[in-house]
Order: structure tokens, then sequence, then C-alpha cells
């Protein structure tokens, strides 16, 4: 049977959907946002994305000559004026969700993602990354990548490859062309929180099914079919840091609103760094759930500043400094 024609379907069902992104790297959760919710979430991102373009802020990718990614030219300098429409951009970030409303916030705790998250990466993990992706019209698909490529992938007993300081997004640290015998475990996950009705026409993710099993991220010459993450307003997608994905392109007449978190292993350096970026409004007023989310609570003696057995951290900590008798 084409496993194309037998993908899993949006579903309650957390049992199944815990089965289906074993399986398949990815799993659709039905109505896991309210309509409320929705609506709330969808209207702060739309004031927020108009707010940050009015004030030179916004950050702008997913043009036919730019692409997310290339932070650097072609002399490894970082390219600085790249994300903009000036230079190409298409589609829309927004970045660090977090700060920018509580619904937010809100949303992160939601009890049937979070049990498929706890499934994949245990107990102690981190929010990574939470951002919005607004594919626009005219915005064109986005390589295939995965979202661990910094995670070492197994090797002999020799030195590795590519030293683990030395892997990029295009360098990991494989050696020779077959399939490796083992692969490395997934050490996070994303969520992509649809805020309206997501479809292969408006930019919904492409993938391609049970690549997260593969043991290396898609290469220039792979050319598998991809599917597109479709969806009512309300659905999760929920999908293993090891999957082929990227952005659909958006060849509709309407903008596609969606809300990207990534969480990581706790031992693992997240995309965007809370501990420094979060608003210390948001810090006043966080439950101990979130401050662990954003970095704040020390795991098995990392993220600490001084002792080791200290259960949380502040934003403002400072180390002891030399002292004198």
């Amino acid at each position: 049977m084409n496993p194309i024609l037998n993908l899993p379907k949006a579903t309650s069902n957390i049992q199944q959907a815990k089965s289906d992104i074993d399986e398949f790297g990815f799993c659709l959760i039905d109505n896991a946002l309210e309509p409320a919710v929705v609506d709330a979430a969808l209207k702060r991102l739309i004031e927020q994305a108009a707010a940050e373009m009015d004030q030179g802020a916004a950050f702008e990718d997913g043009g036919p000559k730019q692409q997310w990614g290339a932070f650097k030219d072609g002399k490894g300098r970082l390219r600085q004026q790249a994300y903009t429409a000036a230079a190409g951009g298409v589609n829309q970030r927004v970045w660090m969700l977090v700060n920018k409303g509580q619904i937010f916030c809100q949303i992160l705790f939601n009890e049937s993602v979070r049990a498929v998250v706890d499934h994949v990466l245990g107990e102690d993990y981190l929010l990574s990354s939470y951002s919005a992706n607004i594919a626009k019209p005219g915005g064109v698909a986005m390589n295939l990548h995965t979202d661990q490529w910094w995670m070492p992938h197994p090797t002999n007993r020799g030195p590795s490859p590519v030293p683990v300081g030395s892997i990029t997004r295009e360098r990991p640290n494989l050696a020779g062309e077959d399939p490796p015998a083992m692969i490395a475990p997934c050490v996070c996950v994303n969520v992509m929180w649809m805020l309206n009705d997501f479809s292969a026409e408006n930019g919904g993710t492409r993938f391609v099914p049970g690549s997260h099993l593969r043991g290396h991220p898609p290469g220039p010459m792979d050319n598998d079919e991809t599917v597109s993450a479709e969806g009512v307003a309300g659905t999760a997608m929920v999908f293993d840091g090891r999957l082929w994905h990227g952005t659909g392109a958006n060849i509709s007449s309407e903008n596609r609103y969606g809300l990207l978190s990534t969480f990581c292993g706790p031992q693992f350096r997240p995309q965007e760094n809370f501990t420094i970026g979060a608003r210390s409004e948001l810090l006043a007023e966080a439950s101990p759930g979130l401050l662990a989310l954003l970095g704040f609570k020390v795991w098995s003696g990392y993220g600490r500043v001084e002792s080791p057995v200290a259960e949380y951290v502040m934003q403002d900590e400072r180390s002891l400094g030399e002292l004198r008798e």
C-alpha cells in the first residue's frame, strides 16, 4: 500500500497521536485550540505583525532568491539585511512570542499537545523557540530540512568526520553515503498551531512521512514525494525534529497563519535565548512551569549560576566574583 494514501488523520485520541508520531514522524491533533483561543491568538498575531512591519522590525523570508537559513554570504559574513522585503523576503516571521501576548503563553500548556511532546521527549525539556510564520501569497517552498541538524549522528570509534563544533545544516558528521546502522534519537519536537485553515495551496508545511527514521538529513539529490499539512483552524501538527519538512509555497490569495513552538531536551542550546530575551514583566508573573520551559530551572546541575543544588536561577543573578577575606 502506498503510505502516502494511508497517512494519519486529525484525532482527539492521544494514544493514537502518540502512535502516529512514532510511526510517521508527525500527528495531527483535532481541535487542539478552541475557537475563542484561535480568534484571540490570530487577532494578537495580526496586530503584532503589522506593528513590527510599521516600525521596520519585520523579519521577512521565503522569497525566490532569499531563503531562511542563509545567514552568511559567500565570504562567511553575517547577512544583516538579508531578511527584508527589499532583499526579496515575502513571508513574515514574528519571534519570541512569549513576550508578545499572554494568549501565546497560554497555548504552550495545551494538555493534549504536551502529552505528545512528553511522550517523545520525556519528563524534562525546554522551549527552544516560539514564533509565528505568516506564509503570504507569492512565498515559495522552503528547502526540505530537519530541525535537529545540530544533533551529532552516531559514529564509529574513530575520529568523527566532522567535529561537533563544525556541524552545519549542510554538513552533518556522517561518513559515506550508506544509511547509518544506528540513528540519533529525537531530541526536539515541533508544534505547528494552525490559526486558519491550512492547505496545499496556501503554504501548508511540506514533509516526507517516515523520514524521521532515515538517520540522515535530506541532500540535494533527494527528491522524495512530499505531502502538505492540511487542517482546519485549531488543529495542531506535532512533528519529530528529524522529519524532513519545509514551509510550502503559497499560491493562494490569502495569508496562512501558523504558530510554531519547538521544544528540545534540557541538554541542548535553545534557538531563542529566553533567559536574556524574556521581558521582566513576563517573568514577574510566570508560573514555575513557564520558568522551567524558558530555561530558568536548573537541570541536574546545568543552567546554574553558583550552587548546583539551586532549583531556579533569576534573570539578573550574577556570580559572586572576586572576594577577599
